[in-house]
């Protein structure tokens, strides 16, 4: 039945969805201006409301080539030790194990795309047993391109050997929504991290689903809707 509907990859992204990663992104936030006021630089319109990559667009269009790429240093070091402090106090999602492990038996391949560094990342596969299960993981220093960029769930897609129609990417918040659509991968939202569903909703999901084991069930009434078409169009023919 999976067959039917054409997907042959799972890409998940990491914290929000899979674990519980609480990262202080306030402070990293602050700490990323501090380094930049020390460049001498001043944006009017930077602001702690700001993400990390938001920041490092808008450094991007407005200096240098070497004083983006030594910010950019500093924004990925100042963000790693937050991280590396968060991994050790990550917790798993509810039914994420049983819900990979699923679709690993219906012979899916599998990979998680994440924003996080490649060090945090590990720490949480190892703590939680879940290198097993993976046929690529995705970190921040393995694609140019962050999220909401597309570039990194491309690059994933690249690995796996399959095609953008052939996968499905799920993810907790609308940066994930809007990397999917770049990418051109269904997407799959679930509101178990930084984005509440009425924010979920805005971003327009291609499904937006309750918790991780109602992925279970949507890809089979999606292949029984397949099926059901083909079987019509084959009557009508």
């Amino acid at each position: 039945m999976i067959e039917s509907l054409g997907i042959k990859a799972v890409i998940f992204d990491l914290d929000g969805t899979l674990v519980k990663f609480t990262l202080d992104f306030i402070k990293a936030r602050k700490e990323a201006i501090v380094a930049i006021r020390k460049k001498g630089i001043n944006i009017d319109n930077l602001s702690e409301k700001l993400n990390l990559y938001s920041m490092l667009k808008v450094i991007e269009e407005r200096t240098d080539a070497k004083t983006f790429s030594d910010l950019k240093k500093s924004f990925w070091n100042i963000l790693e030790k937050i991280e590396l402090r968060a991994a050790n106090e990550t917790s798993i999602q509810p039914d994420a194990l049983q819900t990979l492990a699923k679709i690993k038996n219906l012979g899916l391949k599998l990979a998680i795309v994440t924003n996080n560094g490649r060090k945090a990342t590990s720490i949480v596969i190892k703590n939680f047993g879940l290198n097993d299960f993976f046929d690529v993981i995705i970190t921040r220093e393995d694609s140019k391109e962050l999220k909401p960029d597309g570039g990194s769930i491309k690059k994933a897609i690249e690995v796996l050997g399959i095609n953008a129609k052939e996968a499905i990417y799920v993810g907790d918040s609308v940066i994930d929504i809007l990397a999917a659509r770049v990418a051109k991968v269904i997407s799959v939202a679930v509101p178990t991290g930084v984005s509440n569903i009425k924010n979920l909703v805005e971003a327009e999901p291609d499904y937006l689903i309750h918790s991780l084991r109602d992925i279970i069930a949507l890809l089979d009434s999606a292949s029984k809707r397949k099926i059901k078409y083909n079987n019509a169009k084959r009557d009508n023919s």
